[in-house]
């Protein structure tokens, strides 16, 4: 096949998916993330027929020039940066991304000394707000369908320099451990439970978040009210997962649509849907489902466009489905209308045709 230059016509643009020599496989510093997707779109998202071990060696290829420049970007002291950590962190988030659907394995052994560096050279603001906060940690079952659903989360990784994993407080995550720590339920007489247990017990307790720090006020209400160690009647359950659920969509409508939101109050709004999202998809997803678009619905009326794809779309809180939730198998449709808007395309569109 005969070689192309760069400015002939899109259709020359199509690169084969033929070997190319490793150092065809260049992603240069300036604009890390664009030489990236262009490698992918060029050597492994191409629309010829090729064979897997063809597109898996492409695609190892290119993650390694990823790689390789994520350890630049970082670490190479004469070119330390706060734009060249921010190209770093968006570059590694797309990395993983493609690393979940293609080849997690080399990910996610990198990402531990990727980690280790970080943390021997204190780059704590890279380790809380892009690692830990993105969950850039090793990829597992929850966003990979090449692993299991008793996949052991990467708990661990996270568990460093004082982070927890976000997603160590989801429900799913504490029933495992608890199943596997074997750990008794409290008696339920009442002259041996706590104000806390009792107010579990009968579902009476205030549900109330506030602006200021709604999602850690989400996650104590729910350990102390929801996530019990006593054995609760199944009714009252549920209506305390509800009342909980009520008072996450309040305050987030409140965050976004009461007045002009700041880039802060739309970063809370962020977070405690991704958590409500994640709760929801183990107790329940309907009214989660049906609010969700009533949600991005207001969003886009208001125009907050960048709420709109960079937390709804890329951070996939659209309705629950059989990624995020266990009440769906992989026969049930995807959500993908809910992202057609804006411009926007839900981020597994791709995925899900193969």
């Amino acid at each position: 096949m005969s070689k192309r230059k760069a400015e002939d016509t899109e259709v020359d643009k199509m690169a084969t998916a033929e070997k190319v020599p490793q150092n065809d496989y260049t992603i240069g510093l300036v604009d890390p993330v664009k030489d990236y997707q262009k490698l992918i779109e060029t050597r492994v998202q191409v629309d010829e027929i090729v064979d897997d071990d063809v597109t898996k060696e492409n695609f190892d290829r290119t993650a390694a020039a990823a790689r390789d420049v994520i350890w630049r970007l970082l670490f190479d002291e004469a070119a330390t940066s706060q734009s060249n950590v921010e190209k770093a962190s968006q570059l590694l988030e797309e990395y993983r991304g493609d690393a979940c659907f293609y080849d997690p394995t080399p990910y996610n052994e990198w990402i531990v000394k990727l980690r280790d560096e970080v943390l021997k050279r204190e780059l704590l603001d890279f380790w809380r707000e892009t690692l830990v906060k993105k969950q850039l940690g090793p990829c597992w079952s929850r966003d990979c369908d090449l692993f299991d659903s008793d996949d052991t989360p990467p708990l661990e990784f996270y568990a460093h320099a004082g982070c927890t994993a976000p997603f160590a407080a989801s429900l799913k995550v504490r029933a495992a451990l608890e199943e596997e720590q074997g750990d008794p339920a409290v008696p339920t007489t009442p002259g041996e439970l706590s104000a806390d247990d009792s107010a579990a017990l009968s579902g009476e307790f205030e549900a109330v978040l506030t602006k200021e720090n709604p999602l850690e006020e989400y996650r104590t209400l729910m350990k102390r009210f929801v996530l019990t160690k006593i054995i609760v009647p199944d009714n009252v359950h549920q209506e305390s997962i509800k009342k909980m659920a009520s008072a996450a969509r309040e305050i987030i409508w409140k965050l976004l649509f009461d007045g002009t939101p700041s880039p802060e109050d739309q970063d809370k709004a962020a977070e405690l849907l991704r958590e409500y999202k994640g709760d929801a998809g183990f107790y329940g997803p309907q009214d989660y489902n049906e609010w969700i678009v009533q949600l991005r619905d207001e969003v886009l009326k208001k125009e907050l466009f960048d709420f709109w794809r960079e937390k709804m779309v890329k951070l996939e809180l659209g309705p629950s489905c059989a990624r995020d939730s266990d009440y769906y198998d992989n026969e049930d449709p995807l959500p993908l209308d809910f992202y057609d808007k804006a411009g926007c395309k839900a981020p597994f569109e791709a995925n899900s045709s193969n």
